[in-house]
């Protein structure tokens, strides 16, 4: 149990019949305790990674489609298209398009300077 919920189950089986004592069953429940608090702890670190990696893929984008407005000459949501059919001919992330475009625009301002 955690925060109230039940997060999973413990399941203890003997060759022959026991009766558990109350310490017995009281450590069990502590453990479970413990570990149901570490399970609801590393799920909510997983959606907290999967939330920045969206954050930072999305602010990449932004960035790239700023450069391809800028240098084509195009709006908005051609630059967001251009990305995204480059992203399924290349079979790549629009991440990993956006960080082609980005790269691709500091390596010609870092040749200018």
């Amino acid at each position: 149990m955690c925060r109230g919920r039940v997060v999973g189950v413990i399941n203890l089986q003997n060759r022959d019949p026991h009766e558990y004592t109350e310490r017995e069953i009281n450590l069990i429940s502590t453990i479970g305790f413990l570990v149901g608090r570490k399970s609801r702890w590393r799920g909510w670190r997983a959606r907290t990674c999967i939330f920045s990696e969206k954050l930072e893929t999305r602010k990449l984008v932004e960035r790239a489609k700023g450069i391809l407005q800028r240098e084509l000459r195009i709006t908005e949501e051609e630059a967001y298209l251009t990305i995204q059919r480059q992203s399924r001919q290349r079979r790549k992330s629009m991440k990993e398009v956006a960080e082609a475009i980005v790269l691709s625009e500091d390596v010609k301002r870092g040749l200018s300077e």
